[in-house]
């Protein structure tokens, strides 16, 4: 009995040397709550007189997996701690609070309601949390999404946004005795709230400044 039990102790401690690079494989299920709601707390100079259309996000992470994410060591990765089939929606949801919070603009739908409409596309690059080392363990969420805004057919804005947080980080919002794979998703909420606090940065100068050029 006691042979068996240190093999079962070696066969476990193999297995986390395994997975030290990512021990996002060895999760902690049920051990979690739901996908943290997490605000930029953005609030727009001015609200332009334009209705924006979020269209649905395309899931491009698949393409861009090993890419080095915001500059960091961190790169994109084919583990999230939610069901893969749901980003897309779950992103463009984000997208569309964020955006009506903002005040930014004077209507944000979904669906076209106008010529004059500006059309908000977005490809989503990566959205997945990382968990590494084998006795200090470091969780790291990353999102990249490209954006382009088109008004009248034109582009007036093409780029991507990207931010990474770890659990050192100060704009990580969780525990430090959460659970694997609830730190996962807290460090994912907070890399994408924090990207979103850019881009709607960005989107507010860039339609300013196409405001301004239609006057």
């Amino acid at each position: 009995m006691r042979t068996e039990w240190i093999l079962v102790g070696i066969l476990g401690f193999g297995v986390l040397l395994f997975c030290g690079c990512n021990r996002a494989a060895v999760r902690f299920y049920g051990a979690s709550t739901d996908f943290p709601r997490t605000t930029t707390g953005f609030a727009s100079k001015t609200n332009l007189p334009y209705t924006i259309v979020v269209t649905m996000p395309v899931d491009r992470r698949v393409e861009h997996h090993g890419e080095k994410i915001a500059g960091t060591k961190w790169k994109a990765c084919s583990t999230d701690a939610i069901i893969d089939s749901q980003v897309p929606s779950f992103i463009q949801q984000r997208l569309v609070e964020e955006l009506k919070a903002s005040g930014i603009f004077a209507k944000v739908v979904t669906q076209p309601t106008g010529p004059d409409d500006i059309i908000m596309n977005a490809e989503v690059d990566a959205f997945c949390s990382q968990a590494i080392g084998v006795i200090y363990l470091r969780v790291a969420g990353m999102s990249s999404l490209h954006v382009v805004l088109k008004c009248n057919g034109k582009t007036f804005l093409d780029e991507k946004f990207e931010k990474v947080v770890t659990d050192a980080d100060p704009e990580y919002t969780g525990s430090q005795l959460a659970f694997i794979q609830q730190a996962m998703r807290v460090t994912m909420a907070d890399s994408l709230r924090e990207l979103m606090k850019n881009m709607l940065g960005k989107i507010e100068n860039e339609t300013t400044l196409l405001r301004k050029s239609s006057i």
